[in-house]
């Protein structure tokens, strides 16, 4: 009896263990990027595109919509602390973040947020998506988009497309 409720009891973990999601508390190694490779900057210039209605929803599940509002771009670490300054930029607007700077900050991911409307869903790029726009031209629009049918559903949130459609999420 005592073995079988033994032997469950390691089934049952595994299981469990097998079905959560293994989360890397790494942080992000941009030190192969082109940008670091080439001893360049490795800046990440952020463009606010929430007011425009089309042009930047290309490889996302998001229909575009024009709702221009203030973005919060924040690189974040594992535990959930911002790594570094945050870059507040309103409708039409560009700032460049210092990605080499979070690096050294041990970032995991960069987060992006609506600050004049929080019913707004944020977006955020993981480490893959900050290397790929590194290794591209380094450029990332974020707008303000629909996911779903607009008669079903108002489930809006932020979404980036980066380096000219090469990297782009949600979806």
């Amino acid at each position: 009896m005592r073995t079988r409720m033994t032997l469950s009891t390691v089934l049952v973990s595994a299981a469990f263990s097998l079905a959560a999601p293994i989360a890397s508390s790494e942080p992000c190694d941009i030190s192969q990027t082109k940008c670091v490779v080439n001893d360049g900057k490795c800046n990440i210039k952020f463009r606010n595109v929430t007011g425009q209605s089309s042009g930047s929803g290309n490889g996302t599940d998001l229909s575009q919509r024009s709702y221009a509002v203030t973005i919060k771009v924040k690189a974040k670490k594992d535990n959930g602390n911002t790594a570094g300054n945050v870059l507040s930029i309103d409708a039409a607007a560009n700032k460049a973040m210092n990605i080499d700077k979070k690096a050294n900050k041990d970032f995991k991911n960069i987060k992006v947020t609506s600050v004049s409307n929080r019913t707004i869903a944020p977006v955020t790029l993981n480490c893959e998506a900050v290397k790929a726009v590194l290794n591209g031209n380094g450029t990332c629009k974020i707008y303000h988009g629909l996911r779903g049918d607009f008669a079903d559903s108002f489930d809006y949130r932020l979404g980036y497309n980066c380096d000219a459609g090469n990297v782009a999420g949600p979806g």
